[in-house]
């Protein structure tokens, strides 16, 4: 498919009630980011969504959530795939430092709070390994604070 019939396609969707205005628009976007950049991967890096997200994912082992917030702000826009996954990793690092902050302050937060650590690790794991599959997923016990 060429630009143009993605582009009608989207509007015929829109025309018969199956997608929002805001989906419109947002898709719409997408498609001509697509097209200005001039490949089937938004961000020419070379690899899919799939592995980026995969990637953003495993980078917060080495970084906790600064390399996963810089490579959401620089993609978001042009791929929901990235979108939601970069606000997805947000929502877990906030959450979890709140419960780790939380356990620091009581008694019982010393000896819970490696307990922690191993869960977020298990957690991200996880969440590359279906990254990788294709499949997204969120991590449990996470505040919803993007949305």
């Amino acid at each position: 498919m060429n630009i143009y019939e993605d582009l009608e396609s989207l509007k015929r969707l829109l025309d018969e009630g199956v997608i929002s205005q805001e989906e419109y628009e947002y898709e719409r976007a997408r498609i001509l980011a697509s097209r200005n950049v001039g490949s089937s991967t938004a961000w020419n890096l070379g690899i899919d969504e799939r592995s980026f997200v995969a990637l953003m994912h495993a980078s917060q082992l080495l970084s906790s959530f600064i390399v996963p917030l810089v490579m959401w702000l620089l993609f978001r826009e042009r791929s929901r795939l990235v979108d939601e996954a970069g606000k997805n990793i947000l929502n877990f690092e906030l959450s979890y430092l709140f419960y780790a902050f939380t356990l620091c302050v009581t008694c019982i937060g010393v000896v819970l709070l490696p307990a922690v650590g191993v869960i977020m690790i298990v957690f991200i794991v996880i969440a590359v390994i279906k990254a990788v599959n294709g499949e997204e997923w969120s991590y449990p016990l996470s505040i919803h604070i993007l949305k």
